[in-house]
């Protein structure tokens, strides 16, 4: 009885090793596949356990763009327009046919299917079929179509831009206000109104303006998920067909960067007209790369392993005079901050303005533009580029973090920027210290809200204070300026004895009575000797 129940097990185990090969077969092609097909940049599935902090900012809300959230129940509404956008493709260039595009898509499937992470429980058909439908939604509604001669109307979504800016000219505009614009195509007598209708002679049937705002800001939103991308490849090789011209490419590029920057119109950007980048991997990508810091940024190890001047050396040695403090030359402690072993963390706002430092916002400069992560510091001041934050700038910020974090060759900028402004705001009286500054902009609630949103955002997320990151030099220069008795000694100074100019003169007059009675002491002694 031993014997058989062993067979039998013997048996199922030759089962279970052919079907383990024929998955590593699979598994180690879907490898090769990515590694092939795009070395630097993969699609990823946000861990389980991320996503349950914040399933909203990882999840698309109306529309689906890849295979991750494809024929999901509450997107499927946005699949209609889907078709709408191939059929007006089509009929721009009635030459090239559906079959024709097909076929061009189908010899992309194998380098498509290596851009994602997970597998792709979807058949050839199926998967062909979601790629062309996404590349032509793409391609009209983010403005691709403007090099064809197609009218899509990006002047409008412009001049709206403007129009809040100008009406709420000192508080922050909310990225709905901007993107709640219904974008019109227009060929012969037919426009097709983007998540509209299809209506003859121009005339919409029906007024969607509520509903097309609603969703045109949803699916500006949704568009910028990690997870609801395709690689942008495929949409170029769409339109490189249809419009037979490959030189054309590259107004695809600036129509798809139009259109980010109008997205991002709130956060100052080096990337301008001139220098726009035609090469990215996806529109999430795209995003990445406008917010990345400047080439131009300042090296801060001047600030922290210079010798000090003689004049605070000598205020050092009075401080340690009358503290009784037996401590180390100040040359030995700067030289203790020069280990970045030993600065592994950045500190409150309140800590840093205790202790001397100015807060100040960076104001932008067209002809010397900055990124919104081009942090400057100097002489005790640190200039922060302005941060607007609403209720929905969690969901950017999640998605950018959550790209570098499952993309390492990316880069960590966005992640150490994010880190940096998460302890520097971690109370409301950062926050609202910050806020006074002009630095940090929002709608929120309350102070707490902004400092509860940057605590949570960097749940789970790996980051390495003693890697090269760009804020490593800037981190030990405020270290440096925090650790500086003088600097304490001073700000203490100023903050309990001269904030106020009454307190301020009475100190002063105090200073120069001691200073009278001392040199009346001295004079009465030396005239007693005489």
């Amino acid at each position: 009885m031993a014997t058989e129940e062993y067979d039998s097990s013997y048996d199922d185990i030759d089962e279970l090793a052919i079907s383990m090969k024929t998955d590593l077969k699979q598994c180690m092609s879907q490898v090769e596949d990515r590694e092939n097909g795009n070395k630097c940049c993969l699609i990823c599935k946000i861990a389980y356990r991320i996503r349950q902090t914040d399933c909203n900012s990882y999840e698309p809300s109306v529309l689906s763009v890849g295979p991750y959230h494809h024929s999901e129940l509450p997107l499927q509404a946005m699949e209609t327009e889907k078709w709408i956008c191939l059929d007006y493709i089509l009929k721009l260039n009635s030459e090239v046919s559906l079959h024709e595009y097909l076929s061009l898509v189908s010899g992309l499937e194998k380098e498509a299917r290596g851009y994602y992470t997970e597998e792709i429980n979807m058949g050839s058909g199926e998967f062909l079929q979601m790629l062309l439908l996404d590349s032509c939604f793409i391609l009209v509604y983010l403005g691709g179509l403007q090099a064809q001669g197609a009218s899509v109307d990006g002047e409008q979504l412009k001049e709206n831009m403007v129009y809040e800016r100008k009406r709420e000219a000192t508080d922050l505009v909310p990225m709905d206000a901007v993107c709640c614009q219904s974008v019109s195509v227009h060929s012969g007598d037919i426009e097709i109104n983007q998540f509209g209708k299809e209506t003859e002679d121009g005339h919409n049937q029906g007024n969607y303006n509520g509903t097309v705002g609603w969703y045109n800001s949803s699916a500006v939103y949704d568009l910028l998920l990690l997870e609801n991308q395709i690689p942008f490849f495929i949409v170029k090789t769409v339109y490189q067909f249809f419009s037979r011209n490959i030189a054309t490419t590259s107004l695809l590029s600036n129509s798809i960067s139009e259109f980010m920057e109008g997205i991002l119109y709130r956060f100052p950007k080096v990337i301008t007209e001139a220098n726009r980048s035609e090469t990215f991997y996806h529109v999430l990508h795209l995003c990445h790369m406008y917010l990345k810091p400047s080439d131009k940024l300042e090296d801060y190890h001047h600030l922290y392993s210079a010798k000090p001047c003689y004049f605070h050396f000598i205020l050092d040695s009075i401080c340690k005079i009358f503290t009784f403090r037996q401590e180390k030359n100040i040359f030995h402690e700067l030289d203790w901050l020069n280990s970045v072993q030993q600065v592994n963390r950045w500190r409150r706002a309140v800590d840093y303005h205790e202790a001397g430092m100015q807060f100040k916002r960076r104001e932008f400069d067209e002809d010397n533009p900055h990124s919104l992560l081009d942090i400057r510091f100097r002489k005790g001041l640190l200039e922060i580029p302005c941060l607007p934050i609403d209720d929905k700038s969690s969901l950017l910020f999640r998605n950018l973090v959550a790209f570098e974090q499952t993309c390492p060759q990316v880069g960590d900028d966005i992640t150490a920027y994010f880190v940096f402004m998460s302890q520097l705001t971690s109370t409301s009286a950062d926050v609202a210290l910050l806020a006074e500054k002009g630095i940090i902009v929002h709608q929120m609630e309350s102070d707490e809200d902004v400092s509860t949103l940057f605590t949570k955002l960097f749940e789970y997320v790996a980051f390495d204070f003693d890697g090269e990151h760009y804020l490593k030099s800037l981190c030990c220069a405020m270290e440096a300026h925090y650790q500086s008795r003088i600097n304490r000694w001073m700000a203490w100074l100023w903050h309990n004895h001269f904030s106020n100019p009454w307190v301020g003169f009475a100190a002063i007059a105090s200073a120069f009575i001691i200073l009278c009675s001392i040199m009346q002491t001295v004079l009465a002694f030396l005239s007693y000797m005489g």
